[in-house]
């Protein structure tokens, strides 16, 4: 084996082991953060998986599956990052089933009466890799704009544009060349992708901004120490006059309805206000508090919407009529962030407040 692909995938197994100690010390009670070490697990094996001679079917199965599971870590990751709390969804775990089953069966069965089954089964491992890593990168680009944390717009950049692309250039070429020869030098030319892709990952955890994964991660409660628990809450940065001004702006704006207007995103309120949107992006964070532009909308929204549903001249209107009328496009989503408020269904709540 050629000595400078043994190096270059030995540095990039180092830098990983740096970066997945970093997380395991830091960020291993965060759902999200466990899903990242599997990833980087994955990816360790994927490696070591050339250099390695192993010859038992249990311990070729133990050492393969973390590299299985790669594509729905990096889905399941995605979704943690930017779910904002919603649970992943149920047609997902039957696929991610799906998506770690076939590939076991095509490199750790036999079929030597069957060759065509194995064959159909490695093909078939293929589209569904692809799209796991194919959601998880439209998770991360749905929820792009609306992201009001500017660490983790960031990080949500840097996965979509590096690490979706790299595995998805990985999947795409380890079935390319199943049917075609590897040309010279690509072994080598993977691996010193793989080693500048871990160290800037290990420049950017350790050294540039240490502290971005974890504004970045959604909290985790039961992880929480009972002290922090207890301290008081930090105080939203002083405004200067032109902030000031931009906010009583927003607040007066979205007090008389702007939140209705039907898909509306930071950039296109930016512009009703005259603002530039980075600025109004960091007040609505840094000095309002909310994580994400929608969450700050449903404030308002979910406000109007209990008011409505509270109102007996109200009660011959549909639900899905009242969702429409203060901004949502469906019934769906607005259900979701009524009930994340409210802990009950727009119907029972009705039922709750208005007499029989």
């Amino acid at each position: 084996m050629h000595s400078s692909y043994v190096f270059f995938t030995g540095s990039a197994c180092g830098l990983l082991l740096l970066a997945a100690a970093r997380l395991l010390i830091s960020y291993r009670h965060q759902p999200a953060g466990r899903w990242l070490i599997l990833m980087l697990a994955g990816v360790l094996c994927y490696l070591l998986w050339p250099l390695l001679s192993l010859e038992h079917p249990l311990a070729r199965l133990l050492f393969d599956l973390p590299t299985i599971l790669v594509p729905a870590a990096f889905w399941l990751f995605a979704h943690q990052l930017c779910s904002e709390g919603d649970a992943f969804p149920r047609w997902g775990w039957p696929l991610i089933a799906l998506s770690v089953a076939v590939p076991v069966a095509a490199n750790h069965l036999e079929f030597a009466t069957a060759p065509a089954l194995h064959e159909s089964l490695y093909v078939l491992a293929q589209p569904l890799k692809l799209g796991l890593i194919a959601a998880g990168m439209l998770e991360l680009f749905r929820h792009f704009q609306s992201d009001l944390v500017e660490a983790r717009r960031r990080l949500r950049a840097a996965l979509l544009i590096t690490v979706g692309g790299y595995m998805l250039v990985v999947v795409s070429a380890e079935f390319l060349f199943t049917y075609w020869p590897i040309p010279t030098g690509i072994p080598t030319l993977h691996a010193l992708l793989a080693t500048l892709l871990s160290f800037a990952a290990c420049l950017w955890l350790l050294a540039l901004s240490p502290e971005a994964l974890g504004e970045s991660l959604p909290p985790a409660p039961e992880a929480r120490e009972p002290e922090a628990e207890e301290a008081p809450a930090q105080p939203p940065p002083s405004l200067d006059g032109p902030q000031r001004q931009l906010l009583q702006q927003l607040q007066s704006h979205m007090e008389n309805g702007g939140y209705r207007h039907t898909g509306l995103t930071i950039r296109e309120l930016a512009e009703q206000l005259g603002a530039r949107e980075h600025v109004l992006r960091s007040l609505i964070n840094r000095h309002l508090g909310y994580r994400n532009f929608n969450e700050y909308l449903n404030e308002f929204r979910i406000d109007e919407a209990s008011a409505r549903l509270a109102d007996p001249q109200q009660a011959h209107l549909p639900i899905l009529t009242i969702a429409l009328d203060i901004g949502y496009r469906s019934l769906s989503p607005f259900n979701a962030a009524f009930k994340r408020r409210h802990q009950c269904t727009p119907t029972e709540f009705r039922r709750g407040q208005l007499p029989a």
